[in-house]
């Protein structure tokens, strides 16, 4: 019998939640911003190509500004994709696996909050730096790169019993799960804050450039040669009913301010396995760190 879908509020006082401030604005965006109004219009090719540049290109790598014990306990490695070397981390020896993956512009580690509950129930918990992010190599990536950087980890770890993914980090994994082939099954998954349309990040990108409408659509185009699909069809709504996890965890908060609660309900709404978690205060970024979604978190993957 099919579990009966439904989307869950949470009720959260989390006394140490923090403001969620997002990513400040780099000063180079103001003349980028004027290249493309100006130039933009009349070299439309030339810009769509470069808006594909930027995109792909992370601002900035991922650094801890305070180590801890998790930091600490960490078994770092290194595994080959794609002629680069990632680095990959490993806390505890349990049987069953649990792999983070992290969101644009972040790095694994900063998915640490979710390995403590997972060691203390008896997993193995993995994460890596993806191309181009952390202290991995490269300066570019993208969806689909990411996503193959996915399946080579996962096939240097071995069987993974469930994946947790914060935002572009669950769109690479839905990704992987519906558009690659991968050697292992993942059982259960969990996206926080993740878009559902992949329309939604490029449209983010090139109004915070301020890309002009002929750009754009080189721009699209692009993108579509890298994806082998159009980008109409690009969402996880779309991939989630044709991938062979068993149960979908769909994370929110309503006051996400980069990617808008409405994106998790329309995954909801197409996936036939998945169930939604609302929360509320959290935003884009600290969600990660609230206790309550940990918690949930790891009662979904253990079952309870």
């Amino acid at each position: 019998m099919q579990a009966v879908k439904r989307i869950e509020y949470l009720a959260s006082d989390w006394s140490d939640k923090k403001k969620d401030k997002g990513v400040p604005t780099p000063w180079l965006i103001h003349p980028i911003r004027f290249g493309f109004q100006t130039f933009g219009r009349l070299f439309p090719k030339v810009a769509g190509k470069l808006t594909y540049t930027l995109f792909t290109t992370p601002r900035r790598k991922a650094k801890h500004k305070y180590s801890d014990t998790t930091l600490e306990k960490a078994r770092v490695f290194e595994f080959l994709y794609a002629k680069q070397v990632l680095k990959g981390y490993s806390w505890g020896k349990g049987e069953k696996t649990i792999l983070l993956v992290h969101g644009w512009e972040s790095r694994g580690t900063a998915m640490r909050s979710f390995v403590g509950p997972f060691l203390e129930a008896g997993y193995r918990v993995v994460a890596f730096d993806g191309p181009a992010h952390g202290n991995s190599e490269g300066r570019r990536t993208n969806l689909p790169e990411f996503a193959k950087a996915i399946r080579a980890f996962i096939h240097h770890v071995g069987d993974i019993e469930a994946a947790i993914c914060h935002s572009f980090g669950g769109v690479a994994m839905m990704y992987a799960l519906s558009q690659l082939e991968l050697d292992a099954q993942v059982r259960r998954l969990v996206t926080i804050s993740s878009p559902n349309q992949v329309r939604l990040m490029l449209n983010q990108a090139t109004h915070f450039m301020r890309v002009p409408g002929p750009a754009q659509k080189h721009f699209q185009s692009i993108i579509e040669y890298k994806m082998l699909m159009p980008v109409a069809k690009a969402s996880l709504g779309k991939w989630g009913n044709s991938i062979m996890t068993e149960d979908i965890l769909i994370i929110h908060d309503e006051e996400d301010r980069v990617v808008p609660v409405s994106e998790a309900l329309a995954i909801f709404e197409s996936i036939d396995q998945a169930n939604v978690l609302i929360s509320k205060g959290y935003g884009h970024y600290q969600i990660t760190k609230n206790p309550d979604v940990i918690q949930r978190v790891a009662q979904f993957v253990q079952g309870d």
